[in-house]
């Protein structure tokens, strides 16, 4: 047999198998591609509620009538099939709770751990949980003997993965500000560069989580020590990364084709390591004007169509907000403008994703999953929070008793409402 070596812990072939990362490893099963009939059941919130016993069973067997191995080529809401068959929760309703495929990869901020799915399920129960986000802005103080921690009104979102919540730190606090406009110091972030060591050609893992976003990843071209980077700007320099705006080497290089053992069949990497920003960009940019990033609203939730990676999206693509506030317009279209002619080093987070302590590629790197992969990854990181007692710890202070704005997701219950979240399920009798 082939070597296979996609996951960490676990050998499959990525064509025929479906992995998910999660802080307790990878949640492997065997695609079993199918069909089913999609049906629609609408539950009640009451702003305490958030465990629905029984909600997923039919009502006419008492069972839930699909298993979590289903694929179906022609679902609507992921890629030709690449996720399950898991139920698809709306609250409120027209509004999706879930971002996988490339509705995901239209996020400002991918986080797969944080925005995937708002809700786990039980399959022998059927019984639904939900964990609904909640982004709020709150007033708080520093603590009063060190001011290195801030306590909010909870709880405090954590992980989701793999059909499992976890108690571990997500992208869930988004910064601890010194004023309300959150144009002062964010306290509870800093960004870093560091030589990471790739488990396979698509994942790698950090130890000074949570990760908040992730800016770039480049693979150098001269060996590089593993490590924080101290003094990245002369790095960044030297090998022609776009640090001060990196989205300028989001762009699709050509690519060649390879035999993989891993995936039997032949694969694609990247042709080239550098590109030249043109005016391609500009006009990329100028097509998407007026394009803006809203939760649940964009990729396939917002489409529903399949294959949209092909054609192109209508609405809000990551790649093309340059200072990254949200919407495409013409400050991101006068910053291509002036970056027309710089060589840089191609941006391999172009189209991926990243979790609390890991983060991805858009694009293979090795065509065997080969561990050791070195690259140098740019990203934010935050001080992590308790979950629990909503205590959130800062990377920086403005001293004991200080006032401070916290911006961040918590876990709310639906709220009070008739027929006010709406859950699509599968049956295969």
């Amino acid at each position: 047999m082939p070597n296979r070596v996609y996951e960490p812990n676990i050998v499959s072939n990525p064509l025929t198998h479906f992995g998910i990362w999660t802080p307790r490893g990878w949640r492997v099963h065997a695609k079993r591609w199918g069909s089913a009939r999609r049906r629609t059941i609408h539950l009640s919130g009451d702003g305490q509620r958030t465990v629905f016993p029984g909600a997923l069973l039919d009502p006419l067997t008492g069972r839930v009538e699909w298993s979590d191995d289903l694929h179906l080529r022609d679902d609507p809401f992921t890629d030709g099939g690449i996720y399950p068959s898991d139920p698809r929760v709306e609250y409120p309703p027209g509004r999706p709770r879930w971002a996988v495929s490339h509705t995901l990869l239209c996020y400002l901020s991918a986080d797969h751990g944080l925005f995937t799915h708002e809700y786990t399920w039980a399959l022998e129960s059927g019984t639904l949980t939900t964990y609904f986000r909640e982004r709020t802005i709150q007033r708080a103080r520093t603590n009063a003997t060190d001011g290195r921690t801030v306590g909010v009104a909870g709880p405090i979102s954590t992980t989701i993965e793999g059909n499992v919540e976890y108690g571990t730190p997500c992208s869930a606090v988004r910064g601890v500000w010194t004023t309300a406009d959150r144009r002062g110091r964010n306290l509870y972030t800093s960004r870093v560069s560091r030589v990471l060591e790739f488990h396979n050609g698509v994942y790698g893992t950090v130890d000074d989580g949570p990760v908040i976003d992730v800016h770039g990843i480049y693979l150098p071209d001269a060996p590089l020590d593993v490590g924080v980077i101290a003094d990245h700007l002369p790095l960044g320099k030297r090998l022609a990364i776009p640090l001060d705006v990196p989205k300028l080497a989001m762009i699709r290089p050509p690519y060649r084709k390879v035999w993989s053992e891993c995936y039997q069949t032949e694969v694609s990497l990247p042709a080239t390591t550098h590109a030249v920003v043109n005016d391609s960009l500009v006009d990329a940019i100028r097509a998407k004007r007026g394009a803006w990033f809203a939760e649940g609203r964009v990729g396939f939730a917002q489409e529903r169509a399949v294959g949209r990676d092909a054609l192109g999206y209508a609405g809000y693509e990551p790649a093309l907000d340059l200072n990254s506030d949200g919407v495409i317009d013409e400050r991101d279209e006068q910053l291509a403008a002036a970056h027309v002619g710089r060589r840089v080093l191609l941006n391999q987070y172009l189209g991926a994703y990243f979790g609390g302590d890991w983060l991805s590629t858009g694009c293979l790197l090795a065509p065997e999953h080969t561990p050791g992969i070195r690259v140098i990854a740019d990203y934010d990181r935050g001080g992590g929070y308790d979950a629990a007692t909503a205590t959130i710890r800062l990377l920086d202070t403005p001293g004991p008793n200080v006032d401070v704005w916290v911006d961040y997701y918590r876990d709310v219950p639906a709220a009070a409402g008739t027929d006010n979240i709406v859950v699509h399920v599968y049956d295969e009798r």
